[in-house]
């Protein structure tokens, strides 16, 4: 077994960094104006090996700036390049990449940018990237969408469990004694070493101006931690209008789309059904390692069925077509995207309290909570839906898609993520002036 886990004897040849620059003039805009004058952002994302949500979220951010009118250059790095670099490297470059601070610095040093929108900067970019453009007078956003700088982990979950053990700490010494990057020693060493430099320097507090957080619990749980709680705003992920996939006549039953994984609360899904002899058909879409378990228990109800894994598309058309989503989460998520899906779908959704995406539910009208892992009060909730009229089920659906379009929204979604960036902008500026800050193109 390979002991630094980022290494990876299936990682692709590396393509190195990769800058491109996409713009579009303000006139071709599918948006209103949200301001007198277009934004220029240089967005930065180190890529997974495995494309997954935070890569997908990175082109709808990029998307949706382009379509509003605003130019956008992009700086982005792949966790393919690791395969080739080395462990020791790459181990560098977690700490501080000077290819990154070059690269970036180049392409600020080119161009007048407003502000730097860091996607995700781990392991291959670094927070070397802030000094670029402080040197340059560029307002700095960071988007959080993991708890990578709290949990070496990434997840404040060990074991399947909610865990909080480094939350706050300088050094999480507990990350490298239970292995939670990975499963590896050296590699939590790196994470934990990593977080702790990072809050002795004061490095987020001193290079950025502003903190984007995709829910209310993962700005609670950053605040924490110890960030400056005054820079850290929400702003949901980008989600996209579905209203093509709902479907006329929905289908009365039960759906739920995810990873099968202990923390995803599917385990207490299937057990509501078999311990209460649900009647309602439930569709169980995903993959993970929690399946064949499922399928064993889920065999004592003939209601339960399982489809596995579908693509995006038709994911969210099952959805539109179900008349109620769940999704009992039994973690610290960090956004409810598959909620958001489902109200573009105009599916009311069952969720857990004090959770992210049950944050994303309005009781009694977009759907119902429960607490997390209340097997019967999950039984009884699902009970409840369906005892309202085939009409009250669907009106409640339509208030969900209504809530979407209000709420979350692309439009607004812009004009939030606009807003950020001009208050960033106007701090920045604030903290420097101008002038000693200009950067001349070299």
């Amino acid at each position: 077994m390979n002991w630094w886990p980022w290494a990876s004897s299936e990682a692709s040849p590396t393509h190195g960094s990769v800058h491109w620059r996409v713009t579009l003039n303000a006139t071709m805009s599918s948006f209103p104006e949200t301001n007198s004058r277009c934004l220029r952002v240089l967005m930065v994302h180190n890529r997974y090996l495995v494309k997954g949500g935070e890569d997908t979220s990175f082109e709808a951010e990029v998307e949706l700036l382009r379509q509003g009118g605003h130019e956008v250059e992009c700086y982005v790095r792949s966790n393919e390049e690791i395969s080739q670099r080395g462990r020791f490297r790459t181990a560098i470059d977690t700490f501080s990449s000077s290819q990154s601070r070059r690269e970036v610095g180049s392409i600020l040093r080119a161009n007048r940018f407003d502000v730097m929108h860091v996607q995700n900067f781990f392991p291959l970019i670094s927070t070397s990237i802030y000094r670029a453009a402080r040197d340059c007078g560029v307002a700095v956003v960071q988007h959080l969408r993991n708890y990578r700088s709290l949990c070496a982990g990434g997840l404040l979950m060990r074991n399947g469990q909610n865990c909080e053990l480094c939350l706050g700490e300088t050094v999480g010494w507990g990350a490298i004694r239970h292995r939670c990057y990975r499963g590896s020693a050296m590699g939590s060493a790196v994470v934990v070493g990593m977080n702790a430099w990072h809050r002795i320097q004061r490095t987020f507090v001193n290079g950025t101006d502003r903190f984007l957080v995709p829910s209310e619990l993962v700005g609670r749980k950053f605040k924490e931690g110890g960030f400056p709680a005054d820079r850290i705003v929400v702003k949901p992920d980008v989600v996209p209008d579905l209203s093509a996939h709902r479907a006329g006549d929905k289908v009365p039953r039960a759906i739920f789309v995810g990873r099968l994984s202990a923390e995803k609360g599917v385990r207490s899904l299937v057990e509501a059904w078999v311990r209460e002899q649900l009647k309602t058909p439930l569709t169980i879409l995903g993959s993970g390692p929690l399946e064949g378990e499922l399928r064993s228990r889920a065999a004592r109800n003939p209601a339960i069925s399982f489809l596995g894994q579908l693509p995006l598309k038709e994911a969210c058309q099952a959805m539109a077509e179900s008349e109620l989503l769940l999704l009992p989460t039994e973690c610290h998520e960090t956004f409810g995207r598959t909620v958001l899906e489902a109200y573009a779908g105009a599916t009311p959704v069952i969720s857990s309290r004090g959770t992210a995406p049950g944050d994303l539910v309005v009781e009694g009208e977009t759907g119902y909570l429960v607490n997390p892992g209340d097997i019967a009060g999950l039984a009884a909730c699902v009970r409840r839906f369906f005892s309202l009229s085939r009409e009250e089920r669907h009106q409640m659906g339509r208030v969900a898609h209504a809530h979407y379009l209000t709420h979350f929204g692309r439009e607004h979604n812009l004009e939030l993520l606009t807003g950020v960036y001009r208050d960033a902008i106007e701090a920045n500026a604030g903290r420097h002036a101008r002038g000693k800050q200009h950067c001349t193109k070299q």
